[in-house]
C-alpha cells in the first residue's frame, strides 16, 4: 500500500530554533503567547490550526480599505461598474489557481513558503522567494498605511475640523505602524486574535459601506475613456494588474499561516475548498464593494480614501474613522510578521522578533518617506506591478513543484541553509537548483519586457496589440523551461 505523503516519517533529526536543536524546549509560546518559532521548522504541538484559522487570518488582512480601493482602480482605468467587477473577479479565479499549491506547502513543510521553495530552488535559491517577499511586504505596508492615514485624516477633519496637514497625517500613520508591529512582533497567537476582531467588525463596517451610498450608487455605470483605447483590452489589463496581480502580492506569505496547520488532521482535501473561498472572498468581495460605492462619489476619479470621508453619511462616518484608522492594522501586521520571516530567513542569526522590529523600522522610513515626498506613492504602487511580475514565474515554478512531487518533502532537509550547513537532498549545486534559477530569471524577465503601468511601460509591452499579458506570459515562459527540468531532476533524485 502506498504512502499517503501527509504521513511521511518524521526526519531523524531534531528541529532546531535559530541554528540551535530544540532538543527539550517545550514549545514555540511563551505563556502570554509571544512566539519564539521563526523560519525553523514547527514542532507538532503547537500546529493546532485549522483551515477555519486560515480562512479567518486572511478575511481579516482583507476588509481595510486598501483591499476595498482595488475595486475603484479598476474604474480609474475607464471601465465600466460590472466590467469592473467581472474582470476582478475572472483575475482574481486565475490567480487563485496558481496560489492553491502555496497554500498546502506551508502545511506540508511546517515553514514558511520562502524557506519550503528550497524543494524547487535549492536551499540557498530559495532566496529569491525570501527576496521577493520582503520587498513585496514592505510595499504593502506602505501603501496600507498611506491608504489608512489619508481616510483617517479626512474623516477626524469632518467630524473634528482636524487640519489634513502633514503633521496629522504623521500622527496617524505612527498609530497605524505601531499597532500593527506589536501585533506582528509578538507573533502569531496574537496575529490570530487581532485579525478576528478586525474581521468581525471590519466586515460589518465594510458589508455597510454600500449601505451608507445606496441611494446615490449607479449601478448602471458605464465608465469613461478605456485607458488602452478598447473594452477588451483595457478589461484585460484590470484582470491581469488588479484581479491576476493581487492574488499574486500574497504567494510569498501564504505558508507563513498554513504552516501551523497538521496535513494529517487536515488534508488537502479540507484546506484547499476553505483556502480558495477566502481567497476569492478576500480578493473580490472588498474590490467590488469598492467599484460600487466609487460610482456614487461626485468624482468617481478622486482618491477614494478622501472621498469616501468627505461624502459618507454621517451616521456611516462616525464609524468609519476607526475603521479607516485599524483596519488596515490586520494587513500591515500580516506584512511586517511576513518581512520579518523573510529576513530571518536571510539573515539567519536573527531571531524573528528582532528581524521583525527592524523590518518595522523600515517600513516606518518608507511610510514617512511618501509623506514628504508624495511622488513616491506612485512609484510605490508601479513597484508592487514590478513585483508582481517576479512573483508570477515564482509561484509558477514552486507549483509545478509541489505537483510533480505529490507534495512529498523532507522538512529537515530544508533547515539546511538556516543550521548554517551543507548537503542534503536540496543541496543540488551548492545550495541552488540552477534550472529553476534560469526558468524564474527568464520568465521575470519576459514579464517585465512587456509589462504596462500608469508610469511606465516595457519595451515589448505591444506585443499582443495593447493588452497586457506579461503577468501570463512570464509565468508560461517559466514553466516551459522548468518543465523539462524539473522532469529530468525527478529521474535522477
Amino acid at each position: 500500500m502506498g504512502m499517503d505523503p501527509a504521513r511521511l516519517p518524521e526526519d531523524p533529526a531534531p528541529a532546531r530554533v535559530g541554528g540551535r536543536h530544540r532538543g527539550d524546549d517545550p514549545g514555540g509560546f511563551e505563556p502570554s503567547g509571544f512566539e519564539r518559532n521563526g523560519v525553523d521548522r514547527i514542532p507538532e504541538g503547537d500546529r493546532t490550526s485549522t483551515p477555519g484559522t486560515f480562512f479567518v487570518i486572511f478575511i481579516g488582512g482583507s476588509v481595510g480599505l486598501g483591499a476595498v480601493a482595488f475595486g475603484w482602480v479598476g474604474l480609474t482605468f475607464g471601465l465600466g461598474l460590472w466590467a469592473t467587477i467581472s474582470a476582478i473577479a475572472v483575475g482574481t479565479a486565475v490567480g487563485i489557481v496558481l496560489l492553491i499549491p502555496l497554500v498546502l506547502l506551508g502545511s506540508r513543510t511546517a515553514t514558511n513558503n520562502a524557506t519550503s521553495s528550497g524543494a524547487a530552488f535549492g536551499v540557498r535559491g530559495r532566496l529569491v522567494g525570501s527576496g521577493i517577499g520582503l520587498l513585496t511586504c514592505l510595499v504593502s505596508v506602505a501603501l496600507t498605511v498611506w491608504t489608512s492615514g489619508a481616510a483617517g485624516v479626512a474623516v477626524a477633519g469632518r467630524l473634528f475640523g482636524l487640519p489634513d496637514s502633514p503633521g496629522a497625517q504623521a500622527v496617524v500613520f505612527a498609530l497605524v505602524a505601531a499597532v500593527s508591529a506589536a501585533v506582528a512582533i509578538w507573533g502569531y497567537r496574537w496575529l490570530v486574535r487581532a485579525t478576528a476582531a478586525i474581521f468581525a467588525i471590519g466586515g460589518i463596517l465594510m458589508i455597510l459601506m454600500p449601505v451608507a451610498f445606496s441611494g446615490r450608487i449607479q449601478w448602471g455605470y458605464a465608465g469613461g475613456e478605456y485607458l488602452l483605447g478598447t473594452f477588451w483590452a483595457t478589461w484585460l489589463l484590470v484582470a491581469t494588474t488588479v484581479g491576476v496581480g493581487g492574488a499574486l502580492v500574497v504567494s510569498t506569505i501564504l505558508g507563513d499561516w498554513t504552516r501551523y496547520i497538521r496535513s494529517d488532521l487536515h488534508p488537502s482535501g479540507k484546506l484547499a475548498p476553505v483556502a480558495a473561498v477566502a481567497l476569492f472572498l478576500g480578493f473580490a468581495v472588498p474590490a467590488a464593494i469598492g467599484a460600487t460605492v466609487s460610482t456614487a462619489f461626485t468624482d468617481p476619479f478622486a482618491p477614494f480614501p478622501i472621498s469616501l470621508a468627505g461624502e459618507s453619511p454621517l451616521w456611516y462616518a462616525v464609524p468609519l474613522l476607526p475603521f479607516a484608522v485599524l483596519g488596515g492594522v490586520g494587513l500591515v501586521a500580516q506584512s511586517l510578521y511576513s518581512a520579518g520571516l523573510d529576513l530571518e530567513a536571510v539573515v539567519v542569526r536573527l531571531t524573528r522578533a528582532r528581524a521583525t522590529t527592524i523590518i518595522a523600522v523600515v517600513g516606518v522610513v518608507l511610510v514617512y518617506l511618501g509623506l514628504l515626498a508624495p511622488t513616491i506613492q506612485g512609484a510605490i504602487g508601479a513597484a508592487l506591478l514590478v513585483l508582481a511580475e517576479l512573483s508570477a514565474p515564482w509561484a509558477v515554478i514552486v507549483g509545478i513543484d509541489f505537483l510533480r512531487t505529490g507534495a512529498r518533502y523532507h522538512p529537515d532537509d530544508l533547515q539546511v541553509f538556516n543550521r548554517g550547513e551543507t548537503g542534503g537532498r536540496y543541496w543540488y549545486s551548492a545550495g541552488w537548483h540552477v534550472g529553476a534559477v534560469i526558468a524564474w530569471a527568464v520568465g521575470s524577465a519576459v514579464g517585465l519586457l512587456t509589462i504596462q503601468t500608469q508610469l511606465f511601460s516595457g519595451p515589448l509591452s505591444g506585443i499582443a496589440f495593447g493588452v497586457d499579458v506579461s503577468l501570463l506570459l512570464g509565468a508560461l515562459v517559466a514553466a516551459l523551461i522548468y518543465l523539462p527540468v524539473r522532469g529530468r531532476r525527478t529521474q535522477q533524485a
